[in-house]
């Protein structure tokens, strides 16, 4: 991959991480790209992971409203930081 294509990819990735706020100043340089292209691609395979457990949650909702089950699964997701996600899955009756 082009170095340029990496910086455009880590520019974007920074962006949509901090949303509205100032992206913090770093030197940019081969090394510092890689390592936030790395990160980058390991956010969004993270990020893949949740949206798939995120389906899965949803699809086991629906199962078990379809089979009649009062049982309700709640979920709790807590972010902390831009790398941080912490779910809490509990049941009810």
């Amino acid at each position: 991959m082009e170095a340029l294509e990496k910086d455009a990819q880590v520019a974007a990735w920074l962006k949509k991480v901090f949303g509205d706020h100032p992206i913090p100043k770093y030197e940019v340089n081969p090394r510092t790209t890689e390592i936030l292209h790395h990160l980058s691609e390991r956010n969004r395979v993270r990020d893949r992971d949740v949206h798939l457990v995120v389906e899965d949650l949803k699809q086991k909702a629906s199962e078990y409203e379809s089979e009649g089950i009062s049982r309700r699964q709640k979920c709790i997701c807590v972010r902390k930081g831009p790398e941080l996600i912490i779910v809490f899955r509990t049941w009810t009756s």
